[in-house]
């Protein structure tokens, strides 16, 4: 199936088409009314096919005919070889099921054939007048089609297009399928397509074309999602993909079980096309981390989408690839990556109130803290204090929603710190812990619960004096909202507002400075 937007450049080859013919029969009708105002008798055209003199012309339009056939050929498979090595090899493919590009060289390749044989029954004399008509008007259509064929081509191979067009295949074939359509050819048609995006975001990658990734990686998730929205009207057939995936190059390296797995948890599509997010990630940490957070970003709404759906299984899938990448990122020591890691962790537990599965934010919250201790072990301290301004805001969120999971939520919060041993960077870090403590004891005064604003107070008085007298400048000291560098987050983590500044003389008050 065709993606409205290449319906759209088929139209328009066609309109160009109509307007070449157009222009040319204009041009040739003022020539022959110039020609029978110099010449009364000139006659009409098509009286004069049919003679002698123009059978000659008719039998070199065989060599015309067949040499368009050879530039169309040409041109096409150049182009075609082109898009194949840049983007993916599967691009060969999806030419050649596109309608039009079939109808058009099947036109081209009739034109060829018909003329040949039309040339070769010719008689002696006068040609008959149909046969001669019919092959003119045949190589006319030839020569007129090819600039506006060629145009056609270049269009359908535009980076943009060509993913719009696979991403239209997929969710077709999902589509399909839900109405009752072929289970194995449209599971085959979504793997096929699954793969090429794969193959394109590779390829993207290793040649730094960051806009095409981009497209493409959302092009990934758009599948996945129309696979969790029609999960409930596809047939159970469609979910026993085992035989099409464990000898599948995504799924070769896993013990069977876990193959299988995916059949009573109907998350094939989605395990499938993560693995395509998954390689990605590896080939873009500390080398093309715009698109490592990309891919981040469609996990994270992916596992909201299959959220708002009731569908646990999906969104535990999800996790546990967001889960991968982060450990990946914080093996790597790629503290920006992990950074942007975490803000997702934050956006998907956010996402999760007033869904289904809201209970499970407790499970993501534990996550940051969980990778945060991982990093602040491994000297990546940033990443720890990120983590505590993470859980911070994910509590605002929380509170202000009056969700049920608050008080849990902070437990885990203020079990984030460890002590630093002495290092200087990892004191720094949990620094950044307190004043995130800090920042949330003021949001509790600020909303009328000071209660919740002493638990934070009892959690911090064993700490030395002067570094609460430190945390308190430092926050003080912050007066710029936005950080003074360009971040993806924009923000600046010590930043207070004017109402949670008119607390600060109360909450600090309790240590007895």
């Amino acid at each position: 199936m065709r993606s409205r937007w290449t319906k759209i450049t088929a139209g328009g080859a066609a309109a160009f088409l109509i307007t070449l013919a157009l222009v040319s029969g204009s041009v040739y009708a003022v020539l022959q009314a110039i020609t029978w105002l110099e010449v009364p008798d000139h006659g009409w055209p098509w009286e004069r096919v049919a003679t002698e003199s123009a059978a000659g012309a008719l039998t070199n339009m065989a060599e015309v005919t067949v040499g368009v056939l050879g530039v169309a050929i040409t041109v096409v498979s150049i182009i075609v070889e082109l898009a194949a090595t840049r983007y993916s090899q599967r691009i060969t493919d999806l030419f050649l099921r596109d309608r039009t590009n079939l109808a058009t060289l099947s036109f081209f390749v009739l034109t060829s054939v018909l003329v040949v044989w039309i040339n070769v029954t010719l008689g002696p004399g006068e040609p008959p007048r149909v046969m001669a008509l019919f092959e003119l008007g045949l190589l006319s259509a030839s020569l007129l089609a090819l600039l506006p064929y060629f145009a056609y081509v270049f269009d359908f191979l535009s980076p943009t297009r060509v993913v719009s067009l696979i991403a239209s295949n997929g969710t077709a074939a999902v589509r399909r399928a839900a109405a009752g359509g072929s289970v194995e050819t449209n599971r085959r048609l979504l793997i096929m397509s699954l793969e090429q995006l794969g193959d394109v975001v590779h390829k993207a990658v290793q040649n730094q074309d960051r806009a095409i990734a981009t497209a493409a990686i959302s092009a990934l998730r758009e599948i996945m999602v129309e696979a969790v929205d029609r999960k409930a009207e596809l047939p159970d057939a469609w979910f026993d993909a085992y035989e099409d995936l464990h000898n599948d190059s995504d799924f070769v390296a896993f013990h069977r079980d876990v193959v299988r797995r995916l059949v009573p948890r109907r998350t094939w599509v989605e395990m499938k096309g993560l693995r395509q997010y998954q390689t990605t990630f590896g080939e873009s940490i500390l080398h093309a981390r715009d698109v490592g957070h990309l891919v981040a970003i469609q996990t994270r709404r992916l596992a909201v989408r299959a959220a708002e759906a009731g569908d646990e299984h999906a969104f535990h899938l999800a996790l546990r690839f967001l889960n991968t990448f982060c450990r990946a990122a914080v093996n790597a020591r790629d503290v920006r990556t992990a950074y942007n890691l975490l803000n997702e962790y934050r956006l998907l537990a956010q996402g999760l109130l007033g869904t289904p599965l809201q209970p499970h934010l407790l499970e993501v919250a534990a996550h940051i803290k969980g990778y945060g201790q991982l990093a602040f072990g491994a000297k990546l301290s940033f990443i720890l204090e990120t983590a505590a301004y993470d859980l911070c805001s994910l509590l605002e969120g929380v509170h202000a929603a009056k969700a049920p999971e608050h008080d849990a939520l902070l437990d885990v919060f203020l079990d984030v710190d460890r002590e630093p041993g002495g290092d200087a960077a990892q004191e720094a870090s949990l620094r950044g812990v307190r004043k995130a403590q800090v920042k949330l004891a003021l949001w509790y005064l600020v909303s009328g619960e000071p209660e919740r604003a002493r638990r934070i107070h009892r959690d911090m008085q064993l700490e030395p004096l002067a570094r609460i007298r430190s945390i308190r400048a430092e926050l003080e000291a912050t007066v710029d909202e936005e950080f003074w560098e360009i971040s993806d987050r924009g923000a600046n983590f010590d930043w207070l507002d004017d109402d949670r500044r008119a607390h600060l003389d109360e909450f600090f008050g309790w240590f007895e400075l």
